[in-house]
């Protein structure tokens, strides 16, 4: 009985070994999709950072022209109330 035992841990363990190569096959032709989505990943996190500090140089812009634009309309609105106040004196 312990022989029987034996033999079929044996025969099982040799088929366990002949069916290792072609586990590490498969395992190997995997790894390499799996190498490429990690670079491609790598790459679309690069390129989103890259879009965002795009917008944060563009949003910087946009206050800067708008801080200009305001000030622009407050020197018009003082230059016009002095006209005015001008025009109310003569």
């Amino acid at each position: 009985m312990a022989e029987n035992i034996a033999d079929l841990a044996f025969t099982h363990l040799r088929r366990v070994d002949q069916n290792l190569p072609r586990v590490l096959e498969v395992l190997e032709r995997h790894e390499t999709p799996l190498g490429r989505t990690e670079r491609d990943i790598g790459g679309l996190k690069r390129d989103v950072g890259e879009v965002k500090s795009d917008q944060i140089l563009i949003e910087n812009r946009m206050l800067s022209r708008l801080n200009e634009i305001l000030e622009t309309t407050r020197r018009v609105d003082d230059h016009e109330r002095c006209l005015s106040v001008l025009e109310s004196a003569t």
